[in-house]
């Protein structure tokens, strides 16, 4: 938790804010109340894009994946990545290389708090970092596999979290 009660705030970042970022941003807050319920006191999810533009609903297609796994997107709407964002935010996550260079290009100071998720807390030197792929307009396996990747790096990053004590 932040200094004197503040909660601790999460941006994730896409492209665009309607689908990677607009779906891990619900399905973060289904998770919290799903399986962490206390943690909702102590902990903000907030989305953005690096060349979104204001309202636009998120996608067809990823609002039906999240229905299927049990939370609405039906009240999202995009917002571009902000100087006030990236201020109110404890830590920035990003989908992609380019995003994350794309932030710091801008928001230079951002720098120590900006992380693909895939790098976000992790510990196994071994393991690979990876982008988690933009599936907009490709096939059922391409979603599957962002939904199998986002499900499992939401639960490692807010198993660490409460690790570290932080919700």
């Amino acid at each position: 938790m932040g200094w004197f009660g503040r909660k601790f705030t999460i941006v994730v970042v896409c492209k665009a804010n309607i689908t990677r970022s607009a779906y891990l941003h619900g399905y973060m807050e289904h998770y919290l109340r799903e399986h962490i319920p206390h943690a909702r006191k102590k902990v903000r999810i907030l989305s953005a894009g690096v060349q979104a533009r204001h309202g636009s609903s998120a996608s067809q297609v990823v609002q039906h994946v999240a229905k299927l796994n049990g939370f609405s997107l039906e009240s999202h709407y995009s917002d571009p990545l902000t100087k006030k964002l990236i201020g109110r935010a404890d830590t920035i996550l990003v989908m992609e290389q380019y995003q994350k260079d794309a932030i710091l290009e801008r928001f230079p100071l951002a720098a120590d708090k900006t992380f693909r998720i895939m790098e976000y807390l992790e510990h196994d030197n071994t393991r690979d970092v990876f982008n988690i792929p933009d599936p907009t307009g490709q096939n059922t396996a391409a979603y599957e596999e962002f939904i199998m990747v986002a499900h499992a790096e939401v639960e490692r990053i807010f198993r660490e979290l409460a690790r570290e004590g932080i919700i």
